[in-house]
């Protein structure tokens, strides 16, 4: 622990300038912090949050502001399953800032942040899922879990700013496009197994064979799948989560357009591969959790477990 001395030379030190004095606040508030995760202090909301770079900017966010960020997220154990640099080669994505969308929201934390600054937050698993993406819980981080979530805060845009960013985005969205190709295309010509094309774009592959009529339209159907990158990472389960997926063939919006395709293909009992390109699977937006990136080919294994007329 520092002494008295130490601690009033510090002072006259950060006391040069203002945002120096703040974080010298910050510093010695952190030596009386209950908060279990180390470094970390909380907020009254109950979000954890570690100040790692400063930055040189004067301006904080406030509602309305459009935010140009990067962000990673971590398991606590730090293992990353998703970031912005997923998206573009830059890193950074654009945030419109209106309210925080939850208690302990790592948007409360933004308004605390200076253009420059980077810093890492822990939040609610459920709650980010739930009420910020929209979207379910990823199968692999438990219910009542947490998230760590790095956030650099490189700039506050204007309309102008904003629209020469959009313009920007919009140049790298067709390299996406173009790139997404060369990457389906590499992978069909360098893979040892051969698959089969289907006129809308996709390919399959056979693994086993089932029973009886193909699926229809307005047929309920129960089903296991396994969903995969190009390069063999796995993103999603139902085997992992113990829960097969039923919905009714043709009804729009309960499955990605090439899931309808591929069940349409299948009878019950039957098991096949197949090679979704992002125009049947998650387009130029991405998934809603965010974890399969805009213009991403996907692959999933598919089970027909059982099918009702």
């Amino acid at each position: 622990m520092f002494s008295s001395i130490n601690l009033y030379k510090l002072f006259i030190y950060f006391k040069i300038n203002y945002l120096g004095f703040i974080v010298f606040i910050l510093f010695i508030s952190s030596c009386w912090n209950n908060s279990p995760y180390k470094g970390y202090s909380q907020t009254k909301s109950g979000l954890y949050y570690k100040l790692q770079i400063i930055g040189d900017g004067a301006i904080k966010p406030v509602a309305g502001s459009l935010l140009q960020l990067s962000i990673t997220y971590k398991t606590l154990e730090d293992s990353v399953f998703m970031d912005s640099y997923s998206y573009n080669e830059t890193g950074m994505v654009i945030l419109p800032f209106k309210h925080s969308s939850f208690k302990g929201s790592f948007e409360e934390g933004l308004t605390r942040m200076n253009v420059g600054d980077s810093v890492s937050f822990i939040v609610s698993a459920d709650s980010l899922f739930e009420k910020f993406f929209k979207s379910e819980l990823p199968f692999f981080l438990p219910k009542g879990g947490l998230v760590k979530m790095e956030v650099k805060l490189f700039g506050i845009l204007n309309s102008e700013e904003y629209q020469t960013e959009l313009k920007k985005y919009q140049e790298i969205v067709e390299d996406l496009d173009i790139n997404e190709r060369c990457k389906l295309k590499l992978y069909l010509d360098t893979n040892q197994i051969q698959y089969s094309p289907i006129s809308n774009g996709m390919f399959y592959l056979p693994i086993k064979q089932g029973v009886g009529d193909r699926a229809k339209r307005g047929n309920q159907v129960t089903i296991n799948y396994k969903g995969y990158f190009l390069n063999g990472k796995q993103f999603e389960s139902t085997y992992d989560r113990g829960q097969p997926l039923e919905f009714t063939l043709g009804v729009e919006g309960q499955v990605i357009n090439g899931f309808q395709t591929a069940i349409s293909l299948m009878n019950e009992g039957a098991k096949t591969k197949f090679i979704i390109p992002s125009h049947l699977a998650f387009g130029e937006s991405g998934s809603s959790t965010k974890i399969i990136p805009s213009y991403t080919t996907v692959i999933y294994e598919i089970e027909l477990l059982n099918l009702k007329k």
